[in-house]
């Protein structure tokens, strides 16, 4: 029998509400976790949480380990994580420099109707290739930041005005791990999830062979997804 009876319902009906349910199961243990490490508590949690929802995905009760137990062994990367999360200092001029070039990465993207390369975006933008791979490193927006930056734009229309970085980083990995293959493709594309460069909704269109009215459709109900998700205080 599994520790968790949350899991047989996710299981058999595998949706954000129901991840959420099991995540809440977890609690006490995820916690628990979060203890060992120095640092912001409410940061390590939000990543400790991200970690349990990839290990519920994977959990194989055939193999006879608890979900519990399971979940605790991939809470591993947390070590790693809290490493990294150690506070670095970064200039206001590599701040603005850094929002003037995505910026003019999207003005470039709408141009030319492609990414535009390093040497083309050192050439608008004054600065050396060395320099725009150094601001990359340095100044790292959210998913947050390059998504919902635009109050035109169908996610930031759906999201409410204040949100707690946390919590939107976790409601989006719950909705995210609910999503089809090409809904994925599509968040990844449109916020510059997984390495990926944010582009515009004409050029996702373009790359998966659909319309541009379906990649805002599908945007915008991704978006309320994540917006009901933390609205119900479930994250």
């Amino acid at each position: 029998m599994i520790d968790i009876p949350e899991y047989e319902l996710w299981k058999t009906d595998p949706s954000p509400d129901n991840m959420a349910k099991v995540i809440e199961s977890l609690a006490p243990t995820l916690n628990a976790e979060v203890h060992r490490y120095p640092g912001s508590k409410p940061l390590t949690r939000g990543r400790a949480k991200s970690l349990a929802i990839k290990a519920v995905k994977s959990y194989d009760p055939s193999h006879g380990a608890q979900l519990r137990s399971w979940v605790v062994t991939q809470m591993q990367p947390l070590a790693r994580y809290n490493q990294q999360m150690r506070p670095l200092r970064t200039s206001e001029l590599a701040i603005r420099q850094a929002a003037e070039l995505n910026r003019l990465r999207e003005e470039l993207s709408d141009t030319l109707g492609r990414d535009p390369n390093d040497a083309e975006l050192a050439d608008e933008i004054g600065l050396s290739v060395s320099r725009i791979n150094t601001l990359r490193k340095s100044v790292k927006p959210t998913v947050y930041d390059t998504a919902f930056e635009s109050e035109n734009d169908e996610m930031a229309s759906s999201l409410p005005g204040t949100v707690d970085p946390d919590k939107f980083g976790i409601a989006e990995d719950v909705v995210y791990s609910s999503l089809g293959a090409r809904d994925q493709m599509i968040y990844d594309l449109k916020v510059g999830r997984h390495g990926r460069t944010a582009i515009a909704n004409h050029q996702i269109a373009k790359r998966l062979g659909v319309t541009p009215a379906l990649i805002s459709q599908r945007s915008s109900q991704i978006a309320n997804q994540i917006k009901g998700l933390m609205q119900k205080g479930q994250v």
